[in-house]
């Protein structure tokens, strides 16, 4: 080989630069994929601190709150209250025999809704009291029977409670309420109104606690309820019960209670909302609603006012509370002639 002679260097082929970039590619980690944002309902904030068989994730109140009564877990919680009304009608009781208090439950209401109105709502609302802490329906609808609410005026039609409530410490309400679809379109979470609501029997038992109408009120969800409800001290129960004695058998109009401590309407029936009322084979008018409580030496008025007529069609009798045994007084409205019976029985 020739001095200064070097010997042929091979050159290597230029790299195809796309090569080198999908090579880089390969070789790159993947970024980690970003969590999906999760619906408010299901959004969660860590481990439910509350226990899950008495609790849930509410989206308004963003934290795990009670929506079931959790203070006996031997509690069948879907265990209707086997007590009903007139159970204590013909027994006889002496002089000064204890009482216990009880409530109305005057009415129920969605008075604000995340969802806006009208809404098509169905669920439950019950109370549990100091008899035996089971279910006892103050409004029940199916999803297939739901109940229609234009506006934050509009009451649930309550249908119970069947017998008077037992106050001696707490009642318990649980509220479970929901809506199919909203304006024709279904929502994410159907949760309209779910929790508990307590009334303190014990606080009002003073001598100086000022009767009249008090109102609870539940934040959940997605929507504001409002319960309106009147405390009664030692309380009896009285069941109305309205037979159409001369008359059609169709009813249409209204027919209130009212006690005279607290001087407020409680709806046994209403034709506007509840629609037409026929009475059966026995001529009796089953009513939504037919019990009421009143303190003992109160009077109980019974209000019927047929729809369309004037103010001579509206009929109005009076009855002394009892702590048993039943009244009954004749009334006529309009071109009906009907027979108000009440049946007493200590709660």
């Amino acid at each position: 080989m020739a001095g200064g002679d070097f010997p042929p260097v091979a050159v290597a082929p230029e790299r195809d630069r796309e090569a080198d970039e999908r090579l880089l590619k390969k070789k790159k980690k993947p970024e980690p994929e970003q969590p999906q944002p999760q619906p408010a309902a299901e959004e969660a904030t860590g481990v439910n601190p509350l226990s899950p068989r008495y609790s849930e994730y509410d989206p308004k109140q963003r934290e795990h709150v009670y929506t079931r009564f959790c203070f006996d877990p031997r509690l069948d919680l879907y265990k209707e209250s086997p007590y009903g009304r007139t159970r204590h009608t013909h027994k006889t009781f002496g002089e000064g025999f204890p009482l216990s208090n009880s409530a109305n439950i005057l009415s129920v209401k969605i008075v604000s809704s995340d969802y806006g109105y009208p809404l098509d709502v169905y669920g439950t609302v019950i109370a549990r009291d100091d008899l035996d802490r089971k279910c006892v329906y103050l409004f029940w609808h199916d999803k297939d029977n739901r109940q229609f609410i234009t506006s934050e005026d509009n009451s649930l039609i309550l249908t119970g409670p069947k017998r008077g409530l037992a106050l001696c410490g707490s009642l318990f309400f649980e509220i479970d309420l929901k809506v199919k679809d909203v304006h024709g379109r279904e929502v994410k979470d159907e949760r309209l109104s779910k929790g508990t609501l307590v009334v303190n029997g014990i606080t009002r038992q003073a001598s100086n606690f000022e009767y009249g109408v008090e109102k609870n009120t539940l934040v959940s969800m997605h929507s504001t309820l409002e319960m309106n409800f009147a405390f009664v001290r030692d309380a009896v129960e009285g069941t109305v019960e309205i037979r159409i004695l001369e008359g059609l058998v169709d009813f249409h109009g209204k027919i209130i209670a009212t006690t005279t401590r607290v001087p407020c309407e409680i709806v046994l029936h209403d034709s506007r909302v509840n629609g037409l009322l026929t009475a059966g084979d026995d001529q009796v008018m089953r009513t939504a609603r037919r019990v009421v409580c009143l303190s003992a030496g109160e009077m109980l008025l019974v209000t019927v006012a047929p729809e369309g007529g004037d103010e001579l069609s509206c009929h109005t009798v009076s009855f002394a509370s009892r702590l048993n045994g039943c009244a009954a007084e004749n009334m006529v409205c309009g071109n009906y002639k009907m027979q108000v019976k009440v049946t007493w029985s200590i709660v």
